[in-house]
């Protein structure tokens, strides 16, 4: 009788059709959201690179304006040292001149005395008794050359803003001092920021704008915007926030844009870029990106069809066809598909189980086979087996690897962030091996690592998990264990041993294992109280735990490999291992042991669980 089922070849397609269809609709507007928020993020970039560009530039024009103001006098041979033959005639004329400009000339000889000023009642005054005056005596010490003061008040009259700066002479008898009234500096200021923003733009349609303290524009790129109020801009600034690269967006001059506004000596640069400049770019990008878009996924449509009918499809109306041989009776009918390796594992597994069927005592012990196999297969994926384990991390590395000398060990190690400052590492070994040493194993580990994260210290993890596994323990095993928890900052390492191997210290190339006294195996005893021990890791210093499988390692003529080989192994001196991958030197140490273990042993039956743990600690990044 004819089916009516869909085809699969029918279905897949269907579902490629609105699959491929769902993934370009998404994919486009991930792309433009993306595309949007990166030219977003550019032109705010780029209109602060303007800013700070232009703010330096006005910054440095500011400090170098008093410094001329300076050279005029220096440079002229007007004032050019402190050896006057008319200090008072020198102190009338400036005062004449200046009185009524807002600056301040004062001539300060090599005793810190002023002997010639521009305010008379400065004249004689010592430098050494002003908190801010005394800061220019520093033009005495033969090395600095010059010295600029930020704008203060000064010191008789604090609502009185000046800026000084002074110059030493070239004959070292002394150095001049210049100071400018706020109102004289900011003008000097506005006048250089006018400079500053001569032929800048940014992008095709943006430019700057440099605003005064009276809220009015000096200059920009567009002239005709210049002695307009910056509120007709249709910008807002506050005059009692201070600026500093602050971006917003606005409508400036009726176009909407996006604003970088700073504050530097008393003055406004503010960056202006229009969000439709942002917007064409973005769309012509998201243009171009859905294009190449669609004809990917037309192409990738096409050909996962091809694949599927070829692959898929036709191997399985190859394989039904075999199974209804077999399900009719001829038990000699092989299934023979092997274009790809799920469809030859299928035939394998398919032809494998008919011959199962034929021999029942063949299939009993492939049965079992086949469960030690889950169980490895379990126990294995309890133990973490991702190296590098925390790729975010760079204050340590880690490796570690078990080799089971059965289907299944006895032996497990394990490693978690108790929290964001310190790691916590173990390895233990069971008593017993194959099916009861590994459920033992696997109770043991979930009960440390249970009571680990809950955040109590090692040694009260074993004080408690040993009353947990002495419980209904009638198969009397017991598990040696070795626990660590590292702070990643310090350095300092707090420790918890039961009855296990002594780990090795590899410290600026040498080795040494690191014994502390232990307690008594777990589950041996009930009323077990462990103790808490501490030891100082220093950047650089390798911590390698393993079990007794390591120096226990027997050739064949039963000799052991020995803890003595393997700290002779791990001495380096200055020829440490090159580092294996993203799992760096604790990585090349791991392989470097079991490499020397496998030399020595020669090919001998391995007769125990052989497991380490590596920790390279690098401590936080200078």
């Amino acid at each position: 009788m004819k089916s009516n089922k869909k085809k699969i070849s029918l279905i897949i397609t269907i579902w490629l059709i609105i699959i491929v269809m769902t993934a370009c609709a998404v994919s486009a507007v991930l792309t433009y959201f993306t595309l949007s928020k990166r030219a977003e993020r550019q032109t705010m970039a780029l209109v602060r690179q303007n800013v700070e560009d232009v703010s330096t530039d006005i910054d440095e024009l500011a400090d170098n304006a008093i410094l001329s103001f300076i050279d005029e006098f220096i440079e002229g041979k007007y004032i050019y040292s402190a050896k006057i033959d008319d200090p008072d005639a020198l102190s009338k004329e400036l005062h004449d001149f200046y009185k009524d400009h807002g600056i301040e000339i004062n001539v300060v000889n090599t005793d810190g005395i002023i002997i010639v000023s521009s305010v008379p009642e400065y004249i004689g005054y010592d430098m050494h008794k002003g908190e801010q005056a005394s800061e220019f005596l520093v033009l005495l010490d033969g090395n600095t050359e010059e010295y600029i003061q930020d704008m203060k008040g000064v010191s008789y009259d604090e609502s009185i803003l000046m800026k000084y700066a002074g110059k030493r002479f070239p004959d070292g008898s002394g150095f001049i001092e210049v100071g400018l009234t706020n109102e004289f500096y900011h003008d000097e200021i506005s006048e250089k920021g006018k400079y500053a923003t001569t032929n800048r733009r940014i992008g095709e349609t943006g430019y700057l704008l440099i605003c005064g303290e009276d809220m009015t524009i000096v200059n920009s790129y567009h002239n005709e915007y210049t002695g307009k109020s910056i509120a007709d801009a249709g910008i807002v600034i506050d005059t009692d926030k201070e600026y500093s690269y602050e971006t917003e967006r606005c409508d400036v001059f009726g176009v909407p844009s996006y604003i970088n506004i700073n504050q530097v000596k008393g003055i406004y640069v503010i960056g202006v870029y229009s969000v439709s400049e942002a917007i064409t770019s973005v769309n012509t990008m998201m243009g171009a990106s859905v294009l190449l878009e669609i004809f990917v996924f037309a192409i990738l449509f096409v050909a996962l069809i091809i694949l599927l009918r070829k692959l898929i499809v036709n191997n399985m109306v190859k394989v039904n066809d075999a199974l209804s041989q077999i399900t009719e009776g001829n038990l000699d009918e092989k299934i023979d598909v092997r274009d790809t390796y799920e469809f030859d594992t299928l035939s394998n597994d398919i032809n494998a189980t008919v011959d199962k069927l034929k021999e029942y005592i063949a299939e009993a012990a492939a049965r079992i086979d086949a469960d030690l196999e889950i169980a490895k297969a379990i126990q294995t994926s309890v133990l973490p087996n991702v190296f590098p384990p925390f790729p975010d991390r760079h204050e340590f590395e880690l490796f570690a690897g078990m080799n089971a000398a059965k289907e299944v060990g006895g032996d497990f190690y394990d490693f978690f962030m108790i929290d964001n400052d310190r790691l916590g590492f173990l390895i233990a070994d069971v008593s017993g091996k194959s099916i009861p040493g590994a459920m033992f194993m696997m109770t043991g580990k979930t009960i440390i690592k249970s009571l680990a994260e809950s955040g109590l210290p090692p040694a009260e993890v074993f004080t408690v998990a040993n009353e947990k596994l002495c419980e209904g323990n009638d198969a009397q095993l017991f598990i040696t264990a070795w626990m660590g928890y590292l702070d990643l900052k310090t350095g300092t390492l707090h420790v918890a041993n039961a009855g296990h191997n002594p780990p090795v210290l590899i410290r600026n190339g040498k080795a040494e294992y690191v014994v502390f006294k232990p307690g008594l195996m777990l589950a041996g005893m009930d009323d077990m109280v462990y103790k808490d021990q501490t030891m100082q890791l220093q950047k650089g210093d390798i911590l390698y735990l393993y079990t007794d499988g390591v120096t226990e390692a027997m050739d064949a003529d039963e000799k052991q490999y020995g803890e003595s080989r393997l700290k002779e192994l791990l001495s380096f001196g200055n020829n440490y291992p090159a580092p294996s991958g993203e799992n760096g030197i604790a990585g090349a140490v791991c392989e470097m042991v079991t490499a020397d273990v496998e030399n020595f042993v020669k090919g001998a039956e391995q007769s125990d669980d052989i497991t380490m743990l590596c920790v390279r600690y690098l401590g936080e990044s200078e």
